[in-house]
């Protein structure tokens, strides 16, 4: 029965329909902070193209997972019938690009993580040094996923393709974990120094619980722990899962980003 691959598919799509509409949201706001910062004179090119790469990256996927359903439960329904469907078309041309839109947001998504790692840090190297040589092994691994679980009869979730994609998912969720508590850690300990310098009032914006969980992703890297052990086990709940947790891979990086350019963001002048 597929009933339970059904289930985790709708809630999953569900759920990315809504985290959709918060990434358009936060993407509006980030656009409109941009023009005022261009009328003022000051450039934040490099920020608008990486918002407008990460949406169009979280719409590619959005809507292959949406096609893909479609033709599973309208189209297929009767021929060749929805398991038959399900087996056949996981690797169907557009599921690649959509899963690999879903790789390149969580190498972007880290990628910012590591610079606002260096940020927060002072700009210390030897931070960030351990950090970027496991995301040099994530890129490597995460080609290799798509490669296997795109293959004829490949499938995202079982076969040769968990084989890479266990490693691959350990590594950039381990990353991912490490980053946030070295940026937490950090936040915390200058805490008290920011509460003396500005006062209770003014230090929230950047030592508010708000704030650091924006500042070091904890919801993504949050969605990516609960993510994992699905996938190592091959339930079936991680198809609504994987698809939560992608949307995240847009979404944290985003929050950062709209907190960078609102001006809420530590900074090395700060």
């Amino acid at each position: 029965s597929t009933a339970f691959f059904e289930h985790a598919f709708y809630i999953g799509s569900f759920m990315s329909g809504i985290l959709y509409g918060v990434e358009l949201m936060m993407y509006y706001k980030t656009v409109r902070e941009l023009l005022k910062r261009r009328q003022s004179g000051q450039k934040w090119i490099s920020f608008f193209v990486y918002s407008t790469i990460l949406l169009l990256l979280l719409t590619i996927d959005v809507s292959t997972n949406a096609v893909w359903g479609e033709i599973m439960w309208i189209d297929a329904r009767v021929n060749p019938g929805i398991p038959t469907y399900i087996v056949e078309e996981l690797s169907v041309w557009y599921q690649i690009v959509g899963s690999t839109s879903v790789v390149v947001m969580a190498l972007l998504g880290d990628a910012l993580l590591l610079y606002r790692l260096y940020i927060i840090w002072d700009c210390r190297i030897v931070i960030i040094l351990f950090p970027c040589l496991i995301y040099i092994g994530a890129v490597a691994l995460g080609i290799l996923e798509l490669v296997s679980a795109f293959k004829p009869g490949g499938f995202f979730f079982s076969g040769n393709a968990v084989n890479f994609g266990i490693p691959y998912y350990s590594i950039i969720i381990g990353m991912n974990l490490i980053i946030t508590l070295l940026i937490c850690a950090r936040l915390f300990h200058l805490s008290r120094q920011v509460r003396s310098a500005m006062g209770d009032g003014n230090a929230k914006l950047y030592t508010s619980l708000a704030a650091i969980m924006v500042e070091s992703a904890a919801p993504y890297t949050l969605m990516g722990l609960a993510f994992l052990p699905s996938y190592a086990i091959g339930n079936n709940s991680v198809v609504a899962l994987g698809q939560v947790w992608a949307k995240f891979t847009c979404i944290s990086p985003q929050m950062i980003i709209l907190r960078i350019v609102s001006g809420k963001a530590w900074q090395r002048e700060t």
